[in-house]
């Protein structure tokens, strides 16, 4: 009962602060790490020896990180091009992984930030997951994902999930990104000939039957 009574606490600390936030005050922190800081302030919290390059988006980083009692787990996303280290997505698991958990917490983040901007789960809710997004500047947009998740499928995460992402942030790190990889490429391709386009070149470059 004192285990259950401190991760609902955990929950109903996302709303002890500022009960009439909006989205000029959008949530940027969570479990003690913030969106925007660097992954150096935080020491041994963070596993960045560990940390590897985020499928199909080589200029991030996934970092597994250390979380106060209420939080099962969780990791921080950063960037390595744009703004090296800079924390751009924080994701929380929480003990509690039931659905009357979850409602709860939807309510708590309902009335601290408003109404959802959308569902983002799916139509039969086994996976609910509810966005909300804030354009607080023309350069600062954040969003904010609660989800709970009941089945077998790995592609989500089990029991009730907080996401914050830096999305402003994320888009500079891919554009850093790109326009270094053309940069790359076009210093790559001068000085090379140009590729031979006889038939047996082509053999080669093919997969035989």
């Amino acid at each position: 009962m004192k285990s259950l009574l401190t991760v609902m606490g955990i929950g109903f600390a996302i709303v002890a602060i500022g009960a009439t936030a909006s989205a000029q005050n959008p949530p940027r922190e969570i479990a003690g790490y913030r969106l925007g800081s660097n992954i150096t302030v935080y020491g041994g919290r963070i596993a960045s020896e560990n940390a590897y390059a985020v499928r199909l988006r080589p200029y991030l980083k996934e970092a597994a990180v250390s979380v106060p009692q209420g939080f099962a787990s969780g990791y921080v996303v950063y960037g390595v091009c744009d703004a090296p280290g800079i924390i751009v997505r924080i994701k929380v698991k929480y003990e509690d992984d039931g659905r009357a958990f979850f409602d709860r917490l939807l309510e708590a983040l309902k009335k601290q930030y408003g109404e959802p901007s959308q569902y983002v789960g799916d139509p039969f809710q086994a996976y609910v997951a509810w966005k909300w997004s804030f354009n607080v500047s023309k350069n600062e947009k954040i969003t904010m994902i609660l989800s709970h998740y009941d089945g077998d499928d790995e592609e989500h995460t089990q029991g009730n999930a907080l996401k914050l992402s830096l999305t402003s942030q994320i888009a500079e790190e891919s554009r850093c990104y790109e326009a270094q990889r053309r940069k790359e490429q076009t210093q790559d391709s001068k000085g090379k000939a140009r590729l031979p386009a006889d038939a047996e070149a082509w053999r080669r470059w093919l997969p035989a039957p």
